[in-house]
């Protein structure tokens, strides 16, 4: 097929296929979303030649008015907006005056908000030249976002530029100072001028922005760090806050330097998070101008909620998963035994709790199997990884948060608690610094003793050095892809997914964000987000779909998994992950395996995208089984019925890893989280409760005979409890 005229050949196609205008021009709008036309193996077509064709396309011309207010065209104008190169100015000022709304939308979407310099900021603004017009206020919204994004970026380069010759390390140790002054010590010792209520979460983020930026602009050589250069840095910007002297004044100067830069890029971010994606992606509010300042209307208090119980059922699945992994320690044998030492057995058996418990859900949820890959190609042993990690959070809670905050209610000073943690930590042959280092070797040595099992009773040396590496970030080779022109964009972990920071042949770790870091997440994200091309995430794809195959089969469900309906020239249904029958129901599921998200940046993207796409292949699958039902008897007869059966409801379902948007409908078709499913196929939902309660009175929360089903487990009761959402519901 002839590139430069695919749009309007696949225009034509379908309404020679008896297809409406409207519904050709849907169809044809989505498959430019889904970045058709491909090319071939010898010459692909690029994302310019893409936009040039669609928008210059005849078949642009003849798209139906009522199609323009359609989510897909939306979402095709926002793909204009977002890039440079292409323009069709007359086409937009048609579009914009007979969907003014869709234009509004899609400048949203496209971030516009972000880009003063954009050439579609200029059509933009064209469009609204002349008498009062639709985009007047839209243009004064993005306007007063342009130059506060534009103050803020300023402040924020400003320091930046008094802090430039100041090396990686340096900039980490001054980071770490700041985290025990205003992170870990509540009002105890601070000055009422001080930045006291800084959010954690919003404080990592800010460390990671800046640690990237020293990462794109730093030697590279900096990052070759010997054990001579680290104890000069050490001695020169850090010794002087633990053991001050007349000799050793304290860098007061770069201290303040630091903590500005880290509040302005606290700010910028909470502009971006707060007030900027706010604006592109939350539709649930609306931004006003009143008074020449831009205010929030809530327009859809139901997205808002919505938003806000998915934060609460992520509390509710860490309880569930958390009682799983006290029934599997008990299991084990494990709750009977000492763990370690008197003293630190109560924290050494919460650590085997969270391992397992974390286990648990990565491998039911996420696909994971006993063994992974670290970058570096040693193979890790889960189970240790995630007990490592556990067992350092625990580590550093105990001897470095809590002695640091008992000090500070005795001392009321920061500087006194921090110098007092670190002298009595030298008195006891340790580094309790507020960021602590050694040798890979050293390191290695340390947690050997972890990999203690059956077959290494002293511990496995390869083990330990694979869950270092698993654990990682060479910053080394990060700022060498972040330097490079020809290196694409580089995905930088936070702080927590990999929480040792590898200088050279010398790692660093920052003992109070380990101490509070959510290792679920940070192990997810490690593998899913920042291990995203991994070998292995196809298998653990794989998995996730025969594992929950296993789980229907338990309620006794006929299963077929990767079925392979045929195709014609016209129509690829594709493969369907999972069918599965039971009681004249038939369940056709698609099955999404992603991260944890926590923007509305990242959900948006999600929703229009990943869950946009899966609605289209739901609805092409499910209409694959119905025809596959009429006409062939095996297909009908493994799955359990009879050839002369009546034909079976069929249900389809996008099951997701992920919460965001659940119970949502694309294409028609609901969308449910893998978790919700599981817990309705297990009936163990008596387990989800929110981990402070346990924190508060040590209970486990949830009735042993509590069922979903009291009549038994049927088909129907199980449709019933999760379009309902009755685990929800019924959660304490």
């Amino acid at each position: 097929m002839d590139n430069q005229n695919y749009y309007d050949k696949k225009f034509t196609n379908c309404l020679a296929s008896d297809k409406s205008k409207s519904e050709a021009a849907q169809i044809v709008i989505d498959a430019y979303l889904d970045n058709k036309p491909y090319g071939s193996k010898k010459k692909k077509v690029s994302p310019e030649e893409r936009h040039q064709l669609f928008w210059h396309s005849n078949f642009c011309q003849l798209i139906p008015l009522d199609v323009y207010s359609s989510e897909s065209f939306v979402l095709a104008l926002t793909r204009y907006f977002r890039q440079e190169p292409v323009s069709n100015f007359s086409l937009l000022q048609v579009i914009s005056s007979e969907s003014p709304v869709s234009v509004k939308d899609a400048v949203r979407y496209s971030a516009l908000v972000l880009k003063p310099i954009s050439n579609k900021w200029q059509e933009l603004q064209q469009l609204a030249e002349g008498d009062a017009n639709e985009l007047d206020e839209l243009i004064a919204i993005i306007r007063l976002m342009h130059k506060e994004h534009e103050r803020l970026l300023s402040d924020l380069e400003q320091t930046q530029k008094e802090l430039t010759s100041l090396t990686p390390l340096t900039c980490l140790i001054y980071i770490s100072l700041f985290a025990f002054e205003y992170l870990l010590g509540g009002d105890n010792g601070n000055d009422g001028d001080s930045p006291v209520n800084i959010d954690m979460e919003e404080a990592w983020s800010a460390f990671k922005y800046i640690l990237a930026w020293k990462l794109e602009n730093s030697d590279i050589k900096s990052f070759d760090l010997t054990e001579s250069r680290i104890l000069e840095t050490v001695n020169e910007h850090l010794i002087p806050f633990l053991f001050p002297s007349p000799e050793q004044k304290i860098n007061t100067q770069i201290y303040q330097q630091i903590s500005e830069l880290i509040i302005k890029q606290i700010a910028l971010n909470s502009f971006i998070s707060q007030s900027v994606d706010a604006f592109c992606f939350d539709d649930s509010i609306a931004f006003k101008i009143e008074k020449g300042i831009a205010v929030i209307k809530d327009v859809d208090v139901s997205v808002k909620l919505a938003w806000q119980s998915n934060g609460h059922k992520l509390k509710l699945l860490d309880g569930y998963w958390f009682n799983r992994g006290v029934d599997e320690l008990i299991a084990s044998g494990l709750a009977e035994q000492q763990i370690g030492s008197k003293e630190n057995h109560e924290a050494n058996q919460l650590s085997i709790i969270k391992t397992f418990s974390n286990q648990l859900r990565l491998v039911e949820v996420y696909g994971l199997n006993e063994y992974l890959t670290a970058d570096t190609g040693l193979r890790v042993d889960l189970y240790e990884a995630l007990l490592s990690l556990n067992l350092m959070s625990a580590f550093f809670n105990k001897d470095f948060v809590a002695p640091y905050q008992q000090y500070l209610l005795e001392e009321k000073s920061w500087l006194a608690a921090i110098s007092r943690l670190a002298f009595e930590g030298m008195q006891q042959g340790e580094n309790r610094f507020p960021i602590i280092w050694s040798s890979k070797k050293d390191k290695v040595a340390r947690i050997k003793a972890w990999t203690v099992n059956k077959s290494f009773p002293y511990g496995n040396q390869k083990a330990a050095e694979a869950i270092i590496d698993f654990w990682t970030h060479d910053l080394k080779a990060t700022a060498k892809k972040s330097q490079s022109e020809n290196s694409p964009l580089v995905i930088i972990p936070e702080l927590y997914e990999r929480p040792i920071l590898k200088f050279g042949k010398h790692i660093f770790q920052f003992p109070w964000m380990v101490a509070f870091q959510n290792n679920s997440t940070a192990a997810l994200n490690n593998l899913r987000r920042i291990g995203a091309n991994r070998t292995q995430a196809r298998s653990e794809t794989a998995a996730i779909e025969l594992r929950l195959a296993e789980n229907f089969k338990m309620r006794n469900f006929n299963v077929l998994l990767n079925y392979l309906p045929p195709k014609t020239p016209d129509y690829d249904p594709g493969e369907i992950d999972i069918i599965c029958a039971l009681e004249g129901h038939v369940f056709v599921l698609e099955v999404k395996s992603t991260f944890l998200r926590s923007t509305k940046n990242d959900a948006w993207f999600h929703k229009t995208r990943t869950l946009r796409k899966a609605g289209q292949q739901i609805s092409r699958k499910v209409t694959a089984v119905e025809q596959a039902l009429l006409t062939d008897d095996q297909f009908k007869l493994s799955l359990g019925f009879g050839t002369g059966d009546v034909n079976p409801i069929i249900t389809g379902w996008i099951v997701d890893t992920s919460i965001e948007l659940d119970h949502e409908f694309f294409s028609g078709y609901l969308k449910v989280s893998l978790e919700e499913i599981l817990i309705a196929l297990r009936d163990d939902s008596q387990l989800l409760f929110e981990m402070e309660r346990f924190v508060e009175d040590q209970e486990l929360q949830g009735e042993p005979n509590f069922t979903l089903y009291p009549d038994g487990f049927t088909a129907n009761g199980f449709i019933q409890v999760v379009e309902d959402k009755v685990i929800w519901n019924l959660s304490p």
